[in-house]
């Protein structure tokens, strides 16, 4: 048991073994599917809301990535390239056709990199996706900025988990969110390490997204949280603009709109999928 277990929806937890890992995900719905895939130090929970849509239209599948919720330990660091090789194995064990995929920060990086390997991705919603990033000669020392404050709490220290708190109201912004917040910032000390790993992964060169760009020709949604200091859609506009066929929806959130504004967020989605898939 990993991460976020304690906190699991009341959705029943299926298991898969992908590269001797046992991956949790939960898998309710017929018709249409659409597979989700969390942030760093998050889990299935936070697509909850999805399970209100009309699950004899949607399959809904929301998966643990390795170390997450309840699935088994990565065997190796992780990154966005890791968790996309999981994913196509994924894909490919539950023989998935025609997806939809949901991605959010890494999860959006792997969704991206997924659909670019793999024809069946019909359609992908994007949410502060990692990978687009312009980088740039001042990218490095934020990210190393970033790996050391992580660290802090890899080395057990006792101020990390105010900062950590503090650190979250920054990602998390809204009312709706407060109670996965919390559930995530009790966990800091547990996710520190992780949070390293996938920082460290973010100064690679392989972990620039931006050449698979004019690899995806499905339709994409981006649903950006305007209110995110870390993944910020400034330095990201540029890349979202090289992509074929896209629309761009802002909300005042910060990085994660299944969980800060559900609502809106399922509106603006269904809206998209019919105008694109009908």
């Amino acid at each position: 048991m990993t991460l976020d277990a304690q906190n699991s929806t009341s959705i029943s937890n299926k298991i898969v073994k992908i590269d001797n890992i046992n991956l949790a995900y939960k898998d309710e719905g017929a018709g249409q599917i659409i597979l989700c895939l969390h942030a760093i130090g998050h889990s299935s929970k936070d697509f909850e809301s999805l399970y209100q849509l009309n699950l004899t239209e949607y399959r809904i599948i929301s998966l643990d990535f390795p170390s997450h919720g309840l699935s088994e330990k990565a065997d190796q660091n992780i990154s966005a390239t890791y968790f996309a090789n999981i994913v196509l194995k994924f894909i490919d064990t539950l023989q998935l056709k025609n997806l939809i995929i949901v991605g959010n920060s890494v999860g959006g990086a792997t969704a991206i990199r997924v659909a670019s390997n793999n024809s069946n991705i019909k359609l992908l919603s994007l949410s502060n996706p990692g990978g687009l990033d312009k980088r740039g000669f001042l990218a490095p020392f934020f990210l190393n900025y970033m790996i050391r404050f992580f660290q802090k709490g890899v080395e057990n220290n006792p101020k990390f988990k105010s900062k950590f708190e503090n650190y979250y109201k920054k990602v998390l912004v809204t009312d709706t969110s407060v109670q996965r917040r919390n559930e995530i910032v009790k966990d800091c000390y547990a996710l520190s390490p992780l949070l390293v790993q996938a920082w460290t992964s973010f100064k690679s060169d392989q972990e620039d997204l931006r050449p698979l760009i004019s690899k995806i020709s499905c339709p994409v949604l981006f649903t950006w949280g305007m209110k995110d200091k870390f993944v910020q859609f400034g330095r990201n506009r540029k890349a979202i603009e090289k992509f074929k066929d896209y629309q761009l929806i802002k909300y005042q959130i910060g990085h994660t709109p299944y969980v800060e504004c559900p609502e809106l967020f399922l509106k603006d989605f269904q809206e998209f999928i019919k105008l694109k898939l009908r």
